[in-house]
């Protein structure tokens, strides 16, 4: 009988230990596993950052040749009008 709560007990103390070392060892990668976790989470912050800095930036440039293709038109209006203008000018001079 002796022998059998002996053994029982030694039983109970061997998983105890197996019992602490995995527990140690599954926080220690856990710790790890966190440790990771962060680490991409940050990464993928920047990366979210850098890919919203480039959209802007190809925004900006898609708005700047908009606005040099109507600066173009709006050169080749006034061209237009000045033309037209000096015409005037030259017709009310003929008359004078």
């Amino acid at each position: 009988m002796e022998k059998n709560i002996g053994n029982q007990l030694s039983e109970i103390t061997s998983k105890i230990k197996r019992l602490k070392s995995r527990n140690l060892r599954l926080e220690t990668e856990n710790e790890e596993l966190r440790k990771s976790v962060f680490n991409y989470l940050q990464l993928l912050e920047a990366q979210k950052k850098e890919t919203e800095k480039a959209s802007l930036s190809v925004q900006q440039e898609i708005l700047g040749q908009s606005l040099s293709g109507d600066k173009k038109v709006l050169l080749k209006e006034l061209d237009k009008y000045i033309l037209m203008i000096d015409k005037c000018i030259a017709a009310v001079n003929a008359k004078i």
